[in-house]
């Protein structure tokens, strides 16, 4: 594959106006997923962004603002035309905003996926992809979902995919709702894009409750067979990174 492919968090809480008190626990995690997006852009001449959305929606290059969340911080390249308020599906919003953080200054395009197999986009040479999806959100008593041995177990086994490579674990559509896997058809659509591949570097981490999930995969990986830690007690796995 020609294309460089990442995962990042959808996860609002990323941005400083959003988060509250909690950005001590965020910043270290924006800057490293910051630091990849910048790396994996290379010579790519447009961003394709890849997020669940029920609504099968796309979306060209386009502006707007985190308002809907309360904050109304602006998302999006000044000089790309201002999207309607509701028409930005919310993994669009926050990808946006972390190219903005990150200064990666290209078209960019979305498009939501609901899990059918005919959603996978089909990357052109020079594109760089970036997915949206979150693991679980039943991972601790603080979680948005009752805390689930099940989704806990899924979380352990996604970040261990990202580094082993293989077949995408999966419970099916009624377990994923359970459990909170909301951001299962991005995984899917991943799955098909990264054919198989381990990414070259991995991180996870989940500090609310939440598996959230940064990895990149250039466009001649080098496979890996690193084994991923626990992600509620363990340091994050980067070359580099910090823990």
């Amino acid at each position: 594959m020609s294309t460089s492919v990442v995962l990042v968090p959808g996860a609002p809480v990323l941005v400083p106006e959003l988060s509250g008190s909690a950005v001590a626990d965020t910043a270290p995690r924006l800057a490293d997923i910051c630091d990849v997006l910048r790396r994996a852009q290379g010579d790519a001449s447009r961003v394709v962004v890849v997020g669940t959305d029920h609504a099968g929606r796309t979306l060209g290059d386009s502006r707007s603002t985190l308002a809907r969340w309360g904050a109304d911080v602006p998302v999006g390249r000044p000089a790309a035309p201002p999207a309607q308020h509701g028409a930005v599906p919310d993994a669009a919003l926050i990808a946006w905003w972390l190219l903005d953080r990150a200064g990666v200054d290209l078209p960019r395009s979305f498009t939501g996926v609901c899990g059918s197999p005919d959603s996978t986009p089909t990357p052109a040479s020079g594109d760089l992809l970036v997915v949206v999806a979150d693991g679980p959100a039943s991972l601790t008593p603080r979680a948005p979902v009752p805390e689930d041995p099940r989704g806990i177990a899924l979380d352990k086994q996604l970040a261990q995919w990202l580094r082993a490579s293989g077949k995408l674990p999966d419970p099916g559509g009624l377990v994923a709702d359970e459990i909170g896997w909301w951001s299962r058809p991005a995984w899917l659509v991943l799955a098909e894009l990264v054919a198989g591949r381990a990414a070259r570097e991995a991180l996870s981490w989940a500090p609310f409750g939440v598996g959230y999930h940064l990895a990149w995969w250039p466009p001649e990986a080098v496979v890996t067979t690193g084994v991923a830690p626990d992600v509620r007690t363990a340091g994050p796995v980067l070359p580099g990174g910090a823990s």
